[in-house]
């Protein structure tokens, strides 16, 4: 005969088991942070978010482990995304550029922004950036002075150099011809200083070194906490595939960086899970604005460059094994500046208070909590100074017709010619997320509540020039190109 446990031991069994459940999905304290950001990804290039020509099965296995953020924005390019990251602000309100930073620029981040490594060094963080910086090439303005202890990568884009040293031309093309002297030769930096000039052997090592610099950054701080921002610079144009990958997607050179990328993600995630730190560490995989007419944004509309969703909707996972739930996805609006106060709060650190901080802390949304509250029900779509789309709940109201296509390697969407005209334009972006269907006269309601949200920014940050919320630009005397267009090495970067 069976014995029945007494109703007490039934409360005990289940009080441990309660408790067990609880200890295994406690935070850790002070969990490693990372942040792996591609350059130019399609919403659709990876297979978790649809593709059907790239094989990228290290991202299919992050998803299947992590939760996919599918309203998660960036900025429409690459520098004011990428100071969204560091500040947790709206890019116009830190970085206040009509585009992005070229090389020797006297603007930048400026110092007195508090920025995500500085917070997290603060905390006791090992703090490194490897790849691609972009927020200014100064010395005051690069990474090692704004919080990171360890920087390895380009100041800026693959593409900002001289056309002589193939960054105006993909792999196995001819180089263009350069009218005038053109941009200085660019320069692969180790903290302050230029390990070399960047030919084309060098930009088709790029993800390879980066992963291999980040892989010996997780083994040297494995024992401390640390915050890892690795920001490749594929799938930017020139489109550069490692030699032991170009060639082998048969859909040409874009699909073999991006499954080169996806590759280069496997080794990052393996070296956290080979080393026992997976379940104390939090990984988020992005992209600094939506792809170009090279790759794939379907079922978004629009490229890199607009407004659009396909120009700022990014494939973004979060993982973290135990905590964050597996094979889940949320549709919360999420964006960039998000990252700076989830990170905070999970490192116990606090954001600044003498400043405003657009971003709000994910943890709810990233664990699963189906009370969470949204973390944005408003998000506004700025292209440098000027307010061009407001997104409300599912509503979505283009102020104007989008700029921007993607530059000159994307095409100009097919659609495009429906936004011409003054008049704003209305999408359910539940119903279509695809902006097809304009149903700004069935609701004008939901326009005029939108249109009084524009007026409350125009009030801050303003819709077109600097509003009183936007602040000052980092800004030097005398700047001048790291390596000059003679090939001259200035002073202070060369080895002391």
């Amino acid at each position: 005969m069976k014995h029945r446990p007494t109703l007490v031991a039934l409360f005990f069994m289940l009080l441990f088991t309660g408790v067990a459940v609880a200890a295994d999905n406690a935070l850790p304290k002070a969990p490693n942070l990372i942040v792996i950001n591609i350059d130019d990804l399609g919403y659709a290039d990876t297979e978790p978010f649809g593709s059907k020509i790239n094989r990228t099965p290290h991202l299919v296995r992050m998803a299947k482990e992590g939760r996919k953020l599918t309203s998660f924005y960036a900025a429409p390019v690459c520098s004011p995304s990428r100071a969204a990251l560091m500040t947790g602000c709206y890019a116009k309100r830190a970085l206040p550029i009509p585009h992005v930073l070229f090389p020797a620029n006297d603007v930048g981040l400026a110092p007195s922004e508090v920025t995500i490594a500085e917070l997290l060094k603060a905390q006791g963080y090992a703090t490194g950036l490897v790849g691609k910086w972009h927020l200014g090439d100064q010395p005051e303005l690069l990474p090692n002075a704004q919080g990171f202890d360890h920087y390895f990568g380009l100041p800026y884009s693959n593409d900002m150099g001289p056309a002589s040293d193939g960054v105006k031309s993909d792999l196995g093309k001819p180089l263009p011809k350069q009218n005038g002297q053109g941009q200085p030769p660019l320069p692969l930096m180790r903290n302050g200083t230029v390990v070399k000039r960047v030919l084309q052997d060098d930009q088709q090592s790029l993800v390879e070194i980066y992963t291999k610099e980040s892989v010996q950054f997780i083994d040297k701080h494995k024992d401390k906490p640390f915050f890892l921002y690795l920001a490749h610079s594929s799938v930017h144009f020139p489109l550069y595939p490692g030699k032991a990958w170009a060639g082998k997607s048969s859909h040409g050179l874009y699909s073999d960086w991006v499954e080169e990328t996806d590759w280069s993600v496997g080794q990052v995630l393996d070296a956290i899970r080979e080393r026992g730190l997976a379940e104390k560490t939090l990984v988020i995989f992005t992209s600094d604005n939506g792809g170009t007419a090279r790759g794939s944004n379907a079922p978004l509309r629009g490229f890199k460059s607009s407004t659009l969703e396909g120009g700022m909707r990014t494939c973004t996972i979060a993982w973290w094994p135990g905590q964050i739930p597996a094979g889940t996805q949320t549709d919360a609006i999420a964006a960039m500046f998000d990252i700076l106060p989830t990170f905070a709060a999970l490192a116990g650190a606090k954001v600044p208070t003498d400043r405003k901080i657009d971003g709000v802390n994910l943890w709810p949304h990233l664990r699963g909590d189906a009370d969470a509250k949204p973390a944005h029900e408003t998000f506004y779509y700025f292209r440098g100074l000027k307010l061009e789309a407001v997104r409300h709940g599912e509503w979505k109201l283009q102020l104007s017709a989008p700029a921007g296509s993607g530059g000159k390697n994307a095409n100009k969407d097919k659609n495009d010619k429906a936004d011409e005209g003054g008049k704003p334009k209305l999408y359910n972006l539940t119903q279509d997320i695809g902006e097809s269907k304009d149903v700004a006269d069935e609701h004008p309601q939901i326009v005029k509540k939108i249109q009084t949200l524009v007026a409350a920014m125009d009030e801050d940050l303003g819709t077109d020039g600097k509003g009183p919320g936007v602040r000052e630009l980092g800004k030097v005397n005398n700047a001048k190109p790291i390596i000059s267009h003679d090939g001259t090495v200035r002073p202070e970067f060369q080895s002391k």
